[in-house]
């Protein structure tokens, strides 16, 4: 469980370089809504970009209570491994960190 926790905990600070990143060469108003043909009808504030550390970090801590619990329930906490479960639980952070930087490439780019 120890090392679900990490990998999953480590996708928060690759998120988090993702958005200093961005936030260092992005303008000051960027778009946070778009229409057909990415043209954006709505805009914000670059530090919006840290709502997407903020959905990591829910969702992160989410999966590992839902995890933690389930082993619980079925008598699996004392278990080193990482579970076949653990490991399909850990693609959503990666899709969610990819997402991410796409999307906030064409935030910036506007």
């Amino acid at each position: 469980m120890k090392k679900f926790k990490l990998l999953i905990r480590s996708s928060y600070l690759i998120v988090l370089l993702e958005v200093f990143y961005y936030l260092r060469i992005s303008p000051q108003v960027i778009g946070t809504h778009f229409v057909r043909d990415n043209i954006p009808d709505s805009f914000g504030n670059k530090y919006q970009l840290f709502l997407w550390e903020l959905l990591i970090l829910i969702m992160g801590e989410s999966i590992i209570l839902i995890e933690k619990n389930w082993r619980v329930k079925n008598k699996l906490d004392n278990l080193p491994e990482l579970l076949p479960r653990e490991y399909r639980l850990l693609a959503l952070p990666v899709v969610i960190i990819i997402m991410a930087g796409f999307i906030m490439f064409q935030q910036i780019s506007v």
